[in-house]
């Protein structure tokens, strides 16, 4: 699975590609996500390493002002984002810049600026889970949820590792909590009053990065994820 064509989700405004990624010995498919904003610019969502072929089509579709990290993990291809659309504004949380010393960040994720310059994208930080430091955008104009770690699930046309992993750890064609992440929430509360908050938006889509885009009763996917793991959502 090589890096695939911009292909929508939302017509005129969202698109996404799927490319390959191994992790803890497991290949999965990771999600970049882009989203026109409302003045016409782009918003690059966990961004890929940029090839010839999906910088050009980023040209037709108009110009990147931002690429979100949008937590702590998702900052691999950020760098090389970075350096081919010097243009762009980087946005995340400081917590990456301790994992990846070639990452630059322009704006805090969770600074004012970021809200003033793109109202249309509301910020809620997924709190008591320090360990991921992740930060859910809430996109108004298309009510939908983007995020990266928020949840996984493993489907059939995934590489056999995924699939595997997916049915050891209760996330094969299940909408969970990821593995590494549900014994690292240090705060149930906090995480309760962060998940309740993305349930009280009226999203039509949730996208996260190693899953199908969940449309059919995605805040009841999301919110049953999440109980599992005893938060009182």
């Amino acid at each position: 699975m090589q890096n695939s064509a911009l292909t929508p989700i939302v017509d005129d405004r969202i698109w996404s590609l799927e490319r390959p990624v191994w992790f803890s010995g497991i290949r999965q498919r990771a999600r970049t996500t882009v989203v026109r904003l409302d003045d016409g610019s782009l918003l690059m969502h966990s961004p890929a390493p940029p090839t010839d072929a999906l910088t050009e089509h980023l040209r037709t579709l108009g110009h990147v002002r931002w690429l979100v990290v949008p937590n702590c993990f998702h900052h691999l291809g950020a760098p090389a984002a970075a350096a081919r659309l010097p243009d762009a504004l980087v946005v995340g949380p400081a917590s990456a810049l301790r994992r990846n010393k070639a990452l630059r960040l322009d704006v805090n994720i969770g600074d004012a600026r970021f809200r003033e310059e793109v109202p249309e994208l509301e910020a809620l930080p997924l709190l008591g889970v320090p360990f991921l430091d992740e930060t859910v955008l809430y996109h108004r104009p298309t009510r939908t949820l983007l995020a990266a770690d928020l949840v996984v699930c493993a489907a059939p046309k995934d590489h056999w590792t995924a699939r595997w992993a997916g049915r050891m750890f209760g996330f094969y064609e299940r909408v969970r909590v990821p593995p590494d992440v549900k014994h690292k929430i240090l705060d149930r509360a906090a995480a309760s009053r962060s998940i309740r908050a993305m349930l009280e938006r009226p999203a039509e889509r949730l996208i996260v990065a190693h899953a199908d885009v969940i449309e059919e009763d995605c805040l009841d996917l999301l919110a049953a994820a999440w109980r599992l793991e005893g938060v009182d959502v």
